[in-house]
């Protein structure tokens, strides 16, 4: 790797640790409330949980759903978190009631659902089993792509991207066939602010700044336990 990929590979570390502080002020939140935290991290790994604090890991219980390969690639390492992975799809959970979780956790997944209404869905979906939420999504109006580290390629048409993915390198990302770039192209697909909006109406809309940027996004709807079911 570059000496600027491992730069923005710290960079990128060094705003999901902060926005991870988020999640724990929000959890905090909610053990005013009660003794324990359910959570479900909606298309999660269970491996992001190992940076939750030591004296937090006793009193939160999280779901991790995701799609099986996924859940066998990335694991927790970590024994005393509380987590159970579960396979599943975030669009659709209809094995879960109407505010089955205190909280529910993304972090850059909703760009990755596919299609704008996989969108809806998931936004739907992650509303209605929650009680209260906390949505992350990289900025579709910051200039740099996270998951390539290449500026301004998630701008362009899709069908320009598609070009691009299968004759040049594109970041970290290497030169593909096209059925992969089909893939790359319906996978990484960012929203901006005013979309999150629409998808979580009744959110509180915070930004990530670097300088006089936003690098991403997070939707927050806080606990309230008149919302209990």
């Amino acid at each position: 790797m570059s000496t600027r990929g491992k730069t923005f590979q710290r960079l990128q570390t060094k705003f999901r640790t902060a926005r991870f502080r988020m999640v724990e002020r929000h959890i905090l939140d909610i053990l005013r409330h009660k003794d324990e935290v359910e959570i479900l991290d909606a298309g999660g790994r269970s491996d992001y949980w190992r940076m939750l604090s030591d004296d937090l890991r006793p009193k939160v219980r999280i779901i991790c759903m995701n799609f099986q390969d996924e859940l066998d690639r990335y694991k927790s390492g970590a024994a005393d978190l509380r987590i159970e992975e579960v396979e599943g799809d975030a669009c659709a959970m209809p094995q879960y009631a109407d505010g089955s979780f205190d909280l529910v956790h993304s972090n850059s997944v909703i760009e990755h659902v596919g299609s704008l209404r996989n969108m809806a869905r998931f936004a739907a979906e992650t509303r209605r089993v929650g009680n209260a939420y906390h949505i992350q999504t990289p900025n579709f109006w910051f200039p740099i792509e996270p998951h390539y580290a290449f500026p301004l390629v998630h701008w362009l048409p899709d069908q320009v991207r598609l070009w691009l993915f299968t004759h040049f390198d594109v970041g970290y990302a290497r030169k593909c066939s096209f059925p992969e770039a089909l893939g790359r192209v319906d996978h990484t697909r960012m929203i901006g602010a005013s979309m999150l909006r629409q998808l979580y109406p009744d959110g509180r809309l915070e930004k990530e700044r670097m300088g006089f940027m936003a690098k991403s996004l997070t939707v927050v709807r806080d606990f309230d336990p008149s919302r209990r079911n």
